[in-house]
């Protein structure tokens, strides 16, 4: 005999973990700490590849213009501009990064309780029916 409750329970459980199950426990497997650290670095090294290939745009664009002033460039001026528009970028990028992958860790374990909560409610219902029998 088929008892609904139980069916709706794990229609929606199984729904959850075919569509946020996944990530949810990619997630559950880290401490915060470590899951915004490593979206942080993830950015960091992110940054760092778009940075690099927004300066060689850059140069590529101006190139007639730089091969005219090569001789009259102060490099060292145009390697501390370059030096703190990268910081820049990174600190902005890791503070963005870190704020989210928060956010998104807090609304995972929030997931994860319902999951659990469910998880025991279903256990609960079984053992119900074992002492019943």
């Amino acid at each position: 005999m088929l008892n609904e409750n139980k069916v709706k329970m794990m229609t929606r459980m199984a729904i959850y973990e075919k569509n946020e199950g996944k990530k949810m426990l990619r997630t559950a497997k880290f401490f915060k700490g470590d899951y915004v650290s490593l979206a942080v670095l993830k950015s960091t090294i992110a940054t760092t590849f778009a940075f690099i290939i927004v300066v060689l745009m850059v140069v590529l664009c101006n190139t007639e213009s730089i091969i005219r002033q090569i001789n009259s460039m102060d490099y060292a001026a145009l390697g501390k501009k370059i030096i703190v528009y990268y910081v820049l970028a990174l600190i902005v990028y890791a503070v963005i990064s870190g704020i989210y992958s928060a956010y998104q860790y807090d609304k995972t374990r929030s997931g994860i309780k319902k999951y659990v909560m469910r998880l025991n409610k279903l256990e609960r219902f079984y053992n119900l029916q074992r002492k019943k029998k």
